[in-house]
């Protein structure tokens, strides 16, 4: 069965402490979803609503990057300005689906969460949106 989840905005918070260890003392339980969303985009909406402790086991397996990594990906990939996040597990694959809005066109991609990989990209006038 497929599964598919969200993970709820505290829930990106746990990838902070992989990526920075000095902050890795500081134990999961009291806020383990600080390990993903080390960065915040202004007007970007971020949605959520997996458990933190499967969130900081996936970061602990190295199946999900930090939101800077993530954004590094797409201004490396992309034009456009992120405006949703998502981060889901399908078929224990972690994925990260955005929403950026380029030229007023909204732009719908995916990212494989672990290798950031992008897998997936929808929308109108596309070509304009990619990097060359």
């Amino acid at each position: 069965m497929l599964k598919r989840s969200l993970v709820s905005l505290t829930a990106l918070m746990a990838c902070v402490f992989v990526s920075f260890p000095a902050l890795a003392g500081k134990h999961h339980d009291e806020d383990g979803h600080a390990l993903v969303q080390d960065v915040h985009k202004p007007g970007a909406r971020i949605e959520f609503e997996e458990d933190q402790d499967e969130v900081y086991d996936a970061v602990q397996k190295g199946y999900v990057r930090p939101f800077s990594e993530m954004f590094a990906a797409v201004e490396r990939d992309l034009n456009g300005r992120i405006i949703h996040v998502e981060l889901e597990e399908d078929d224990d694959i972690w994925i990260y689906e955005l929403k950026l809005n380029h030229n007023n066109n909204i732009i719908k991609v995916e990212y494989n969460a672990e290798t950031l990989e992008m897998l997936q990209i929808k929308g109108r006038n596309i070509k304009e949106a990619l990097k060359k």
